[in-house]
């Protein structure tokens, strides 16, 4: 091979080990930019574990990071901020409204009940045009007066928060949900 040939392989080679280094970098950047918001998740055990043998499908209660009991909290519904985040608030959250996409956008469902969402044209907010959607994707149900959302054993899973969902949460107001390419805020 003439040296003209092994200068361009060196070149080559040198852009791929860059380019390698940059994916690397990124996969830490964005597994510690999501690991940060963990701390803050008030998660309650999955539907599996067992409170009692009359209801197999109601989670226990766990202290949240202050020490109360995330499941009996009171509902003191407030004002939100304007111009900040609201993800995570305390209170109880009273409606749904879908922020994406554009065509749904402002779409709001009362959460009264239990509120089912999915293709299925008998859930309570049927998406029928969202091939990410599972026939019934999740439901939000009431458990001592503060809304829960669980997913129903979706095939693309359902995010909460940014988390994926696993068992069933609290729901509070500023809370988000994603499912597909469906954006809900709780409020």
């Amino acid at each position: 091979m003439t040296d003209q040939v092994l200068t361009v392989l060196r070149f080559v080679l040198l852009a791929l080990l860059y380019l390698f280094f940059a994916r690397v970098l990124w996969a830490v950047w964005s597994e510690v930019r999501t690991s940060g918001r963990t701390g803050t998740d008030r998660s309650v055990p999955a539907p599996g574990s067992v409170v009692g043998p009359a209801s197999p499908t109601v989670p226990t209660a766990r202290p949240d990071a202050d020490g109360t009991d995330a499941t009996k909290r009171q509902a003191t519904p407030g004002k939100p901020k304007r111009g900040k985040a609201t993800r995570g608030r305390k209170g109880r959250a009273g409606r749904l409204v879908i922020l994406e996409p554009k065509a749904r956008r402002g779409s709001a469902y009362p959460i009264a009940g239990e509120v089912t969402l999915g293709r299925d044209p008998e859930c309570t907010i049927s998406i029928g045009d969202d091939a990410f959607v599972s026939h019934r994707h999740l439901r939000i149900f009431d458990y001592d007066g503060q809304p829960m959302v669980e997913d129903l054993g979706s095939t693309n899973g359902t995010y909460h928060n940014g988390n994926k969902l696993i068992g069933a949460r609290l729901l509070h107001p500023g809370d988000r949900i994603q499912v597909g390419t469906i954006l809900i805020e709780a409020q």
